[in-house]
């Protein structure tokens, strides 16, 4: 008889655990609370509670989802976001079809922009005068790293070197740059930027750094997870001096951002520089992913791009002549702009 009892017992379901949402919760926010850059404007208990809402019930991790895009929304930067899973990602669709995870959310704003395409490096020659020429260089988004990273550094660094003798500056066009990864642009115009630090940026707890420094067609680490690491080096570098001393134009415009505003950063501050168009994006900022429990990746605004001059720009760069594409161009803009400067006359 008691034999026939355990028996049937071991074949009745016996209660499972109860999904635990709030020790989620509560773990995500531990990971990204002291990193965020605008921490201390983030109301965090009002930030847990709306979580809370959005998952109420949930079964799994696929159901704390929203409680994730929550997340990375209410830290109020406008630059960080989600990454779930692919599989998380199926599985919410099967589970709830096309609904986002946010349905209240705003909508992010869309640039206007009609450049945010382009994809090739391309460069040509501006008629200065009977003398000088000014190069138009297109310099467009780049992601990731490895060879196809280098190859686009190497091409970029060659339009800016290869320029014809009767160059005396240059017009960087930005316009439609979304950003990724800054590194490969940096080295790419590393010869009118010069040698030396860059990636500076400001942390949440004020501290100030730079990341890398450019040196003779290379990107080294100069912080201490990593340090003397060479992130990025290209074949084709060679030292030209005087281009550190070229005029040189940027074109901005609303689709320029992240990590192309960056490169506009970078240049902030250099003699014989100004920029050309209408605002940029706003998200002149440096993000870092960081993964949960369940494998979603939250990734973080850290800190805020900053200038050789210890400014940073939390609204985007507004350029120093405001150029509208339905006016004047703002090619002709720049050409006539180098075209005053001393070693263009």
């Amino acid at each position: 008889m008691l034999l026939a009892l355990l028996a049937a017992l071991s074949l009745t379901p016996q209660p499972s655990e109860p999904f635990d949402s709030e020790t989620r919760i509560e773990d995500a926010i531990a990971v990204v609370r002291p990193v965020a850059y605008r921490s201390r404007q983030v109301d965090w208990d009002a930030l847990a509670e709306d979580m809370r809402h959005r998952v109420e019930g949930a079964r799994d991790d696929v159901d704390m989802l929203p409680a994730w895009a929550a997340l990375a929304h209410g830290l109020g930067d406008g630059h960080s976001f989600v990454q779930p899973t692919s599989e998380a990602v199926a599985a919410w669709r099967e589970r709830y079809g096309d609904r986002p995870l946010m349905p209240d959310a705003p909508p992010r704003p869309r640039p206007s922009s009609r450049f945010m395409k382009r994809a090739e490096i391309e460069a040509h020659a501006l008629t200065l005068g009977a003398d000088h020429d000014a190069e138009l260089i297109t310099v467009p988004s780049v992601t990731g790293f490895g060879e196809k990273a280098a190859a686009y550094a190497s091409r970029l660094f060659g339009a800016v070197a290869d320029a014809g003798p009767r160059t005396c500056g240059y017009v960087l066009d930005l316009r439609g740059n979304t950003g990724g990864n800054i590194w490969p642009m940096l080295i790419g115009l590393s010869g009118l930027l010069g040698d030396g630090p860059q990636g500076r940026s400001e942390e949440a707890d004020g501290l100030v750094e730079d990341y890398a420094a450019l040196s003779e067609g290379s990107a080294v680490v100069l912080v201490e997870q990593g340090r003397g690491l060479t992130m990025m080096a290209i074949d084709n570098w060679r030292s030209i001096p005087s281009l550190a001393e070229s005029p040189v134009a940027l074109l901005l415009d609303d689709a320029t951002a992240s990590s192309g505003e960056g490169v506009a950063v970078a240049f902030a501050g250099r003699p014989l520089t100004r920029t050309f168009g209408i605002p940029t994006y706003g998200i002149a900022s440096s993000n870092e992913g960081y993964p949960l429990a369940d494998g979603t990746n939250v990734v973080v605004t850290t800190a805020m791009m900053m200038d050789r001059n210890g400014r940073t720009y939390p609204q985007g760069i507004t350029p120093d002549q405001i150029v509208d594409d339905e006016g004047e161009d703002p090619v002709d803009v720049a050409r006539a702009w180098l075209a005053l400067q001393p070693d263009c006359k």
